[in-house]
C-alpha cells in the first residue's frame, strides 16, 4: 500500500525525461530532476496512510526546505524549456523568412536580417568559391574573405566577425561573415556553449537557403544561357533590347550571320557545324565591351547589343567582331560573318530597330560577304544621339516619342 507514491514519483521521473528530449544540452538537468523526485517522494511517506471509502489518502510530511529545493529545481527546469522553446521559435521563423529568398542579391541581406536577432553587425559578406575565388552575393565584399577552420567562428572577446562556414550548401566552399559582430540582447549573459549552439542551427538553416538560391540562379542561367555558343537566348536578349528602346537610352544592334554555314553542315557534318557555332558565340563574347550583350538569334544568326554606343562606336565594335571570327583557328576552313549594323532613332520601335540591321546584314550578304554594312539612317538629326533622361531634362524631347510613350501634350502656351 505504500508504493503509490513512488508509482508518482516515477511519473514526475517520466515527465522529466520527457522534457529532456526538448534539448540534449538541457537534458541531464531534467533527469537529475526526475530522480530527485523519485527520492524525495520517498522520504515523504508516513506510516500514516489509511483508506478513506475505497480511497487512499496519503499524509506527506510537510518539510519546507525540502519543498523550496523543488519549486527552485521546477522553476530552473521551466526556465529552460523556455528558452528551447524561444529558440525553436525563432529558428522557425527565420526558415520561413527565408522560404521566399531565391536572388542572389536578396539572400545577403535575408541572411544577415536572420542573424541580426542575436548579432548585431557593421556589415555582412555572403562569399561563395567559384573558378579560384572567392565571388561575393549581393554586392562587393566588405574585407577579407575568411579561413574556414570550423563550422562556427564566434567574434573574440564580443567584438570582430562572425563567421558560419555554409559549405554545406554549396559545391564548394561558402560562408557567411557578420563584420564587427556584437551579441544582442537574446544573447547576451549566455555562455560560449550556447552562443555557439544558436549559431549552430541557424547555419543549417541558412545553408538549406543558400543551396535554393544557388539552385534557383543555375536554372536561370539554363534559361537564359544558349549551352552550345554560350551566348544568351533570343528571348532574353529581346527583353534587354526592348528595355533599353523604350527607355529611349542610346543603343546600336548587329546582326551577325555566320557565312556558308550550310556547307559546313554538308561537308563535314553537323558535329563540325556545332564546332563552328561554339567557336563563333565564344569569339563574340570575348571580344564584346562591359554592358554589351549578344544571343543567338537563330540557327547561325547572332543579335548584338550596343548600349550607348553611337555610329561610329557601333561601326568599330561590329569591325573588331569580324575580325576576331575570321581569325578562328582549327577548324577545318576559315569561318567568316556578314553583319548588318542599325543605331536606334529617336522615336523607333525596338523591332523595327532589328529589322533595318536585318535588311543590312543581307545587303551585306549580296555585296560579297565577310563585311559590315551600316543601314541607312537618314538625316542625321533623326538619330537618337542622347539619352531620353539627358532630352527631358533639356526640355527637347520629341512629340512623337512623348505620345507614344502615352504622355499628354502640353499646352501651347507652356
Amino acid at each position: 500500500m505504500k508504493r503509490w507514491p513512488l508509482i508518482v514519483a516515477a511519473s514526475i521521473a517520466a515527465s522529466a525525461s520527457a522534457w529532456s528530449a526538448v534539448d540534449g544540452r538541457w537534458g541531464a538537468a531534467a533527469v537529475l530532476i526526475g530522480a530527485a523526485a523519485t527520492g524525495i517522494a520517498s522520504l515523504l511517506l508516513t506510516p500514516g496512510s489509511r483508506r478513506v471509502s475505497g480511497t487512499r489518502t496519503v499524509q506527506l510530511a510537510v518539510d519546507p526546505r525540502l519543498l523550496a529545493i523543488k519549486r527552485k529545481s521546477i522553476a530552473e527546469e521551466l526556465g529552460l524549456l523556455e528558452d528551447a522553446q524561444d529558440l525553436q521559435r525563432s529558428v522557425f521563423e527565420v526558415s520561413a523568412e527565408l522560404v521566399g529568398c531565391v536572388d542572389e542579391a536578396d539572400a545577403r541581406l535575408r541572411f544577415a536580417a536572420a542573424m541580426r536577432r542575436y548579432w548585431s553587425c557593421t556589415a555582412a559578406d555572403l562569399l561563395v568559391w567559384e573558378r579560384g575565388t572567392w565571388r561575393s552575393l549581393g554586392g562587393p565584399a566588405n574585407g577579407a574573405a575568411p579561413a574556414l577552420a570550423s563550422p562556427v567562428a564566434l567574434p573574440e572577446e564580443g567584438t570582430g566577425d562572425l563567421v558560419l562556414d555554409l559549405s554545406p550548401g554549396v559545391d564548394g566552399q561558402a560562408a557567411l561573415v557578420l563584420r564587427g559582430a556584437r551579441l544582442q540582447p537574446s544573447l547576451i549573459g549566455r555562455s560560449a556553449a550556447d552562443q555557439r549552439y544558436v549559431a549552430d542551427v541557424l547555419r543549417t538553416q541558412l545553408a538549406l537557403s543558400l543551396r535554393r538560391v544557388i539552385l534557383y540562379a543555375d536554372l536561370q542561367s539554363l534559361a537564359r544561357l544558349d549551352p552550345l555558343t554560350g551566348t544568351h537566348r533570343r528571348w532574353y536578349g529581346e527583353a534587354r533590347l526592348r528595355e533599353q528602346v523604350d527607355a529611349g537610352e542610346v543603343v546600336a544592334v548587329a546582326m551577325v550571320d555566320i557565312d556558308f554555314f550550310k556547307r559546313f553542315n554538308d561537308d563535314y557534318g553537323h558535329a563540325v557545324g556545332d564546332q563552328v557555332l561554339a567557336a563563333v558565340g565564344r569569339e563574340l563574347n570575348a571580344h564584346l565591351r562591359t554592358g554589351d550583350l549578344v544571343c543567338r538569334y537563330g540557327g547561325e544568326e547572332f543579335l548584338v547589343i550596343l548600349p550607348d554606343t553611337p555610329p561610329a562606336g557601333a561601326m568599330q565594335v561590329a569591325e573588331r567582331l569580324r575580325v576576331a571570327v575570321a581569325g578562328i583557328a582549327g577548324l577545318p576552313s576559315q569561318v567568316t560573318v556578314s553583319i548588318g549594323l542599325a543605331c536606334c532613332h529617336q522615336d523607333e520601335t525596338f523591332e523595327k530597330l532589328v529589322e533595318r540591321a536585318d535588311v543590312a546584314l543581307y545587303a551585306a550578304k549580296k555585296a560579297g560577304r565577310n563585311r559590315l554594312l551600316l543601314a541607312e539612317d537618314g538625316a542625321e538629326s533623326f538619330l537618337r544621339t542622347t539619352s531620353r533622361r539627358t532630352r527631358q531634362g533639356a526640355g527637347t524631347e520629341s512629340a512623337m516619342y512623348r505620345a507614344m510613350a502615352g504622355e499628354k501634350p502640353k499646352p501651347a502656351d507652356e
